[in-house]
């Protein structure tokens, strides 16, 4: 009986921990079953070390019936505890936020685990069952408190649609496959000129983010409410502007970033284009990238609103012409009755464009502050985890990368690694564990960055090579030194005696979901 009550109780907090071990990577995935369910393959989110120690308490009991019943299950319940400790001790890059969210999920999915519970204290075997239905149990947990989360969320939403409205700020929306955070930070720092600017912070750009934050910390004395605005489909944009009603825009580009939720390029352009129609419909201007014109969409609004779409960059509305002097962009605008010089000291060739979009869109909004840009922009502030630098005595230098996820960010930022390392003579290093959601187009990009990265590394560190096999093949066939890393922390532990000299370049970083492999 003693024995019994031990393995039973070790058991239930083995799945209460095993539960949110679960959640992490279930919240990681956004709540979202069929990527969940996608994963679990991949982290290896199936029980082996538990079932095995039931496993064997069974076969015990065949083997040895008068001892196994008291012995064994202590001696179980014992390895089951261990077995929970060691896994409650799991450290993550992104671990589980505690909203009322999880709260609600996980404590469903404990009452839906009960007869599991019953069912394993039946018979040991049951056990094992219910550690690889737990999956399944967080999904039935979501469901079921799916209709009262709907609820909840539109009230959310609401309130702060209202609060959006009351106070109603000039509102910016910003939206691109990539380049959207670097250049709402850029705009809130010149618009700042103007007046006080609220913005979402990081990389916050869904409307249940976006909400929160309006609740939280939008004030009357904000002046303008800028943005970001990502995108999961065709008509997530545009529900967003529905939400916000911005009266300008700004669209950074169209890429194969995130082309696995999209399917084609072309959707991706007609998702991204929603702001600008947006715009266009309420009378504001939307300032796009000039590239962006070969995509339908946008050469049928920039058409059929010409005063209400202003394209920068090649061929556009206002051309845009750089040079690099010293460590600094010397950038120059000319066009549309703007002609301005300023200086840029962010890394990198992306940020021409990304620099001049916000500038054209503050110079619209309040023409007062023009001559005062140039003030702005030589001492913006580098955007964390994008092509930052970190600099300290004794030490290689690092440019961090880390929510890069784009082929032309990553081929850009190659290139800067390349040009400083040279620089300061030392190594040009790479770690990076690849781009994320390319779908079909996966083998073919990081065929072509791994050809890149040959061609401006010294040393490349790649951070589950199963999962690019493309790049590390490409990379390898251009004659670089590829070294295999299971995680981002082992590629770290490689490069500990790395020269003061050297230039590490982390491009990209993956959540637990897409790096790690458990064993459970």
């Amino acid at each position: 009986m003693i024995g019994a009550a031990v393995f039973l109780l070790a058991f239930a907090v083995l799945v209460h921990v095993r539960l949110g071990t679960l959640l992490t990577y279930f919240q990681q995935e956004e709540y979202a079953p069929r990527r969940f369910l996608a994963a679990i393959p991949r982290v290896r989110l199936w029980d082996l070390r538990a079932s095995a120690v039931i496993v064997a308490l069974v076969a015990l009991g065949w083997l040895a019936p008068g001892w196994a019943p008291i012995w064994a299950l202590g001696l179980a319940g014992a390895a089951l505890a261990g077995i929970a400790a060691l896994e409650s001790r799991y450290r993550y890059k992104k671990p589980l936020v505690a909203t009322e969210r999880a709260r609600r999920i996980r404590w469903v999915a404990s009452v839906l685990a009960v007869p599991g519970l019953v069912l394993a204290a039946l018979h040991p075997l049951g056990g094992i069952v219910l550690l690889q239905a737990l999956p399944l149990v967080l999904i039935a947990a979501n469901a079921a408190l799916a209709p009262w989360q709907r609820r909840i969320n539109q009230r959310f939403i609401d309130k702060a649609a209202a609060r959006l409205a009351r106070l109603d700020p000039v509102r910016i929306g910003i939206t691109g496959s990539f380049g959207k955070t670097t250049v709402k930070h850029i705009l809130a720092e010149l618009l700042e000129l103007s007046g006080p600017v609220f913005y979402s912070p990081g990389s916050i750009n869904t409307q249940l983010g976006l909400t929160r934050h309006i609740r939280q910390r939008l004030q009357p004395a904000h002046r303008y409410f800028v943005a970001e605005m990502g995108a999961y489909g065709e008509g997530s944009v545009r529900r967003l502007c529905d939400f916000v009603q911005p009266q300008y825009g700004i669209v950074t580009a169209v890429g194969a970033a995130h082309i696995e939720r999209f399917g084609s390029v072309a959707a991706v352009a007609r998702a991204k284009s929603e702001l600008a129609e947006a715009v266009c419909r309420a009378g504001g201007l939307a300032v796009i990238n000039a590239e962006l014109l070969a995509h339908p969409p946008f050469r049928a609004l920039k058409d059929a609103h010409p005063d209400h779409v202003l394209s920068v960059g090649e061929g556009g509305d206002i051309a845009v012409s750089a040079s690099l002097e010293g460590s600094d962009w010397h950038i120059t605008l000319s066009g549309a009755g703007l002609e301005l010089s300023y200086t840029l000291p962010l890394l990198g060739e992306h940020n021409i464009l990304n620099s001049a979009l916000a500038v054209v869109l503050t110079a619209r909004i309040d023409a007062s502050v023009i001559d005062r840009l140039p003030l702005v922009t030589r001492v913006v502030e580098q955007v964390p985890h994008r092509l930052q630098k970190r600099d300290l005595p004794g030490q290689p230098l690092v440019l961090d990368d880390a929510f890069n996820s784009n082929e032309a960010g990553f081929a850009n930022a190659l290139r800067v690694l390349r040009d400083v390392a040279r620089a300061r003579g030392g190594r040009a290093i790479l770690v990076t564990p690849g781009v994320v959601e390319l779908g079909l187009e996966h083998d073919r990009v990081h065929a072509r960055l791994g050809a890149l990265a040959a061609e401006c590394c010294d040393e490349i560190h790649a951070v589950n090579p199963d999962r690019i096999s493309a790049f590390v093949d490409a990379a390898r066939a251009g004659g670089a030194r590829v070294y295999p890393a299971a995680t981002l922390g082992a590629a770290r532990a490689a490069l500990r005696d790395a020269d003061e000299r050297d230039v590490i370049l982390y491009e990209n970083d993956l959540p637990d979901i897409l790096e790690e492999r458990r064993l459970l």
